[in-house]
């Protein structure tokens, strides 16, 4: 019986000595839901094409960096949001169908202070010549806090291929 109480009072001190270390940012769960809610604002009017919507979550001085499926290897480079959403606009224009369908898949988001950075991995439907398949992304996007409004800053993407396409 003495055996039995000596590995209970060493259990109970391991277990007491136990705990969850939280290693949270600076910055508060509020600001994480706030940062989620302006990609999926973002992903969700790309998706419906609300070119005006999407574009109110960008700083004017927003920066973007597309690099297109292959067979094209070319960065396509823009200044300003403005002509980020406007190549959007032509490049759907010839899409009859009702929404892109672009869904955020995996997210990873790290915030210090004012400035918050996130991976996200998207899937939408194919476009016309783009085969039957799912299309994904990789993007990364840096946001900035100003009078308490996160906004994007810059916004990179990149296609996410197959294994064996890489």
């Amino acid at each position: 019986m003495s055996r039995l109480r000596s590995l209970a009072l060493i259990a109970a001190v391991v277990l007491g000595a136990c705990r969850i270390e939280d290693r949270t940012p600076t910055g508060t769960r509020r600001d994480e839901d706030a940062i989620r809610s302006v990609l999926a604002s973002y992903y969700q009017s790309r998706g419906q094409r609300d070119w005006s919507g999407s574009r109110a979550l960008f700083w004017d001085s927003a920066t973007v960096e597309l690099h297109p499926a292959p067979p094209d290897t070319a960065w396509r480079d823009f200044r300003t949001a403005d002509a980020y959403h406007q190549y959007l606009a032509r490049t759907y224009a010839g899409d009859r169908s009702s929404a892109i369908a672009v869904r955020m898949f995996r997210l990873d988001i790290r915030q210090q202070g004012d400035l918050a950075g996130a991976w996200v991995v998207t899937r939408r439907r194919p476009l016309a010549g783009e085969g039957r398949d799912e299309v994904g992304t990789v993007d990364h996007l840096l946001l900035r806090r100003q009078g308490g409004a996160w906004r994007i800053v810059s916004y990179a993407s990149t296609p996410d291929l197959p294994s064996a396409a890489r």
